[in-house]
């Protein structure tokens, strides 16, 4: 291989390499972390990670995590956490499933059991948006408590009408 197309290939592969990286993880109760992989891009990072709770009833799971590395940083400086979930059991279906940020006060139901969600209003600064796809259900809150509650009361009709957490409710398509 002459000079010239080995000077060229390492150029082409240096400037692709990325300059960070995602990597989603989740840990479990027991505390041992579970890496999901190393990604170029956020979007596959969030896709990856998604697919993943959406069996999270099947583990012992609490926390989620995706964290941005800079490469070619040294310690924590190269680090930034891009956003951390903590897993509860969800207000409607019962299910350890309703996964929390309370950074950005969103939480969502991610088994196929019910998709109930909650999250900050993007129009209205101080009100969160709540909802519960099935029924085509939605609300808003003043507050975050608010909301647990009112997904609360309908899990509460859910259940006086005799559903239980084996029992799925959803729009989502089967696989």
């Amino acid at each position: 291989m002459d000079e010239g197309l080995k000077g060229f290939l390492f150029t082409a592969l240096f400037m692709t390499a990325p300059s960070r990286v995602f990597v989603p993880s989740v840990t479990e109760e027991s505390g041992g972390a579970i890496g999901l992989g190393v990604f170029s891009s956020e979007e596959t990072a969030w896709k990856v990670l998604r697919r993943f709770l959406r069996k999270s009833h099947l583990m012992a799971l609490k926390r989620s995590d995706i964290v941005i590395w800079d490469v070619d940083q040294i310690g924590e400086d190269g680090m930034t956490v891009l956003s951390s979930m903590h897993c509860r059991d969800c207000p409607v279906c019962k299910r350890r499933t309703f996964w929390v940020d309370l950074d950005t006060f969103s939480a969502m139901c991610t088994g196929q059991a019910c998709e109930a969600w909650i999250e900050e209003s993007t129009h209205e600064p101080g009100i969160i948006d709540l909802g519960w796809p099935p029924m085509r259900f939605l609300k808003q809150t003043e507050s975050l408590e608010d909301a647990i509650s009112e997904l609360n009361e309908i899990g509460a009709q859910l259940e006086a009408a005799g559903r239980t957490p084996e029992n799925s409710i959803t729009s989502i398509p089967e696989e």
